[in-house]
């Protein structure tokens, strides 16, 4: 259920037009569920006029993401008694949404008002916004994990590796299922993009969000995994676990 906002002369007036606004935040654990959820509520009433806001919890934020949507009347939560990917998490939440747009995020990879209310700003009609770190990651890691992702998904963009997405209710049959190891809004992207949707990516403070930190298992699984569904053969994938080869013998 949507629940729209009311705006009195003590509160902030809209500055953007979003009519009805679905949150997604999904918690595999309760670390910074309160903080990420304080900073959508903050930007969720100042850019639309009406918005829910879904926690899709897993086992370890069961217990938060209850007393939370119990002391919060603009917040509901679905639960899991077994640990899932933030794919599955999102897309059984997703099925729930009412508003036209949904604005999906991770707790477990903390984001502020800030990121959140440029995002929601930049929104134009657009299908679909992404953020993007400004400057961009430095760790090697990353920068490979980053490179493999447009590899295998066969995607242009900048950052895949963080989970903050603005979208159209009508993309969430593009989610994946629960066995594609990519993050999912990356893969949403891809798929989107494939489309010929139109897409933004919307440039943001790199201190103002994170994303997941990525190890070695990381880019074993995904190239063990081999192009997303959909997607063209990664040709490059060799030529990035080369790059990521030599990177670490430099930094030995």
């Amino acid at each position: 259920m949507l629940y729209y906002v009311q705006h009195h002369s003590r509160w902030r007036i809209p500055v953007s037009t979003i009519n009805a606004l679905s949150i997604v935040i999904c918690a595999a654990s309760d670390t910074n569920l309160e903080q990420v959820l304080n900073a959508a509520q903050i930007a969720a009433t100042r850019y639309s006029a009406s918005y829910e806001i879904i926690i899709a919890a897993g086992p370890a934020a069961t217990n938060s993401a209850a007393r939370l949507a119990a002391t919060r009347p603009l917040v509901c939560a679905t639960y899991h008694s077994q640990p899932r990917r933030m794919s599955y998490l999102l897309r059984d939440a997703c099925t729930l949404v009412s508003g036209d747009l949904v604005l999906a995020l991770d707790a477990t990879s903390p984001v502020s008002t800030l990121a959140l209310e440029r995002l929601l700003a930049a929104y134009n009609n657009q299908d679909m916004l992404v953020g993007v770190r400004t400057p961009a990651p430095t760790d090697i890691l990353q920068q490979a994990h980053t490179a493999l992702l447009r590899q295998v998904l066969g995607s242009d963009q900048s950052d895949p590796l963080l989970p903050l997405a603005l979208f159209r209710s009508e993309l969430i049959d593009l989610l994946p299922g629960d066995g594609e190891l990519a993050p999912p809004l990356a893969h949403l992207y891809a798929a989107a993009r494939r489309r010929k949707y139109v897409i933004n990516q919307i440039a943001l403070p790199a201190q103002s969000t994170s994303a997941h930190r990525t190890s070695l298992a990381d880019l074993a699984a995904l190239i063990g995994q081999g192009p997303a569904r959909g997607a063209r053969p990664a040709l490059g994938v060799l030529a990035v676990v080369g790059s990521l080869w030599l990177l670490l013998r430099r930094r030995r």
